[in-house]
């Protein structure tokens, strides 16, 4: 009777090390999540939003006086992949972005634009 109680006692212990381990394993995920999300906002705004605005509706003097697209509309016309294709070639008066940023940046821009 003895062993089977210090045997409930060792399988209680692992299962709480086991589910603590676990939740800062998914603590440390959301913060880094949340650290690519605030990378990849800064990334938006250090290369589009003179243009498009930190809101992504064109509404700055330069996007006004380039005519630039509403990137919420965008974003609902196009799929991310196109959207991946026109920061890496550029569009119009848009500058190609493919050679000063990674396809890592571009395929998060094209994310973040999605989720404007």
């Amino acid at each position: 009777m003895l062993i089977k109680v210090k045997l409930v006692v060792v399988v209680c212990c692992l299962a709480v090390g086991v589910s603590t381990a676990f939740a800062s394993l998914g603590r440390a995920a959301v913060a880094q999540q949340g650290k690519q999300s605030a990378s990849t906002k800064n990334l938006y705004l250090t290369n589009c939003a003179r243009c498009h605005g930190p809101d992504g509706r064109g509404q700055t003097e330069q996007g006004k006086k380039l005519d630039v697209p509403d990137l919420v509309i965008e974003a609902k016309h196009n799929s991310t992949s196109r959207l991946t294709r026109i920061v890496t070639n550029g569009k119009q008066d848009m500058p190609a972005f493919g050679k000063k940023l990674t396809k890592s940046q571009i395929n998060a821009l094209a994310s973040y634009v999605r989720k404007l």
